[in-house]
């Protein structure tokens, strides 16, 4: 046969050899998580997501799987559904590692964390935490990880510590501005102080109105929806719930009470807050 004829290789192009060994591309699962449902918690959700997938996309041999979102979980009792969904995927082998931000974000304590590493490294997937720079694999140091997240956890406590001692402050002193929270019937004037909202605070009224002249709460629903008053979210139709806590809602008479969610938690009270729309029992 005829000898394959030689090239001469222009200065400008550079001569890339096929690789005669196989790439390996790992699959990979992102994983975001935020305590609360709340505005800002939600943008911090949208930025973890968003700094985890530029991390993935440039990363050599990473092809990623699937995001996992947890909303809402900083409770001990509430349910991780998005977690415990990427653990059953990395249980059926379909995940060879997982990215998170931190290891505050992977787990709520320190046994969680720890308990979850186990899994996944008995599993054979490896964990990457992009905060720390640390890559938890089969060979990782797992009290050094345990010494990280329980500071992680420790700093968490008392930053949660110090929030709570501000707000009681801010309450104590009367300058929270949860005293100057608007609701329905009510909005901020020009120096940000509560004032009735005309046409709301009449509607409010009418409600009040109806419920001590003996009409039901499902009465009063459907005579606000016969008459085309739109609920305070602009709905056609009226919730029982949201008649409920208007009529429940000391506000309307011009107190206000605030850190009261919490069982176990000090409320305060101020007194002639604001103008009331009903008068006082």
């Amino acid at each position: 046969m005829r000898k394959l004829e030689q090239f001469e290789l222009n200065r400008r192009v550079l001569y890339l050899p096929a690789r005669k060994d196989k790439i390996s591309v790992e699959r990979v699962g992102i994983y975001a998580r935020v305590s609360t449902a709340g505005r800002g918690q939600l943008k911090s959700l949208a930025a973890q997501i968003s700094g985890l997938t530029r991390h993935v996309a440039k990363t050599d041999n990473w092809f990623l799987v699937d995001v996992y979102m947890d909303v809402g979980s900083a409770k001990t009792e509430s349910n991780r559904e998005e977690f415990n969904r990427l653990l059953n995927d990395c249980k059926k082998h379909e995940l060879d590692r997982v990215i998170t931000k931190s290891l505050s974000r992977f787990g709520r304590d320190n046994v969680e964390v720890i308990e979850s590493l186990r899994l996944l490294r008995d599993l054979g997937v490896n964990v990457y935490f992009m905060e720390e720079d640390i890559d938890v694999d089969k060979n990782c140091d797992e009290f050094e990880i345990s010494i990280r997240s329980a500071l992680n956890q420790s700093e968490n406590e008392q930053r949660s510590k110090n929030i709570k001692i501000g707000l009681k402050h801010c309450a104590e002193c009367g300058s929270s501005g949860l005293y100057k929270k608007p609701c329905f019937g009510y909005k901020k004037n020009v120096t940000g102080d509560l004032i009735p909202d005309e046409k709301q605070a009449e509607i409010v009224k009418r409600i009040f109105e109806m419920y001590l002249s003996g009409v039901s709460i499902d009465g009063i629903a459907k005579t606000l929806e016969r008459e085309n008053i739109p609920s305070p979210k602009g709905s056609s139709l009226w919730a029982k719930k949201t008649i409920s806590l208007i009529l429940t809602n000391v506000k309307y008479t011009g107190n206000v009470q605030i850190l009261k969610s919490d069982s176990g938690r000090d409320s305060y009270c101020m007194w002639d807050a604001h103008e009331a729309i009903i008068s006082k029992p």
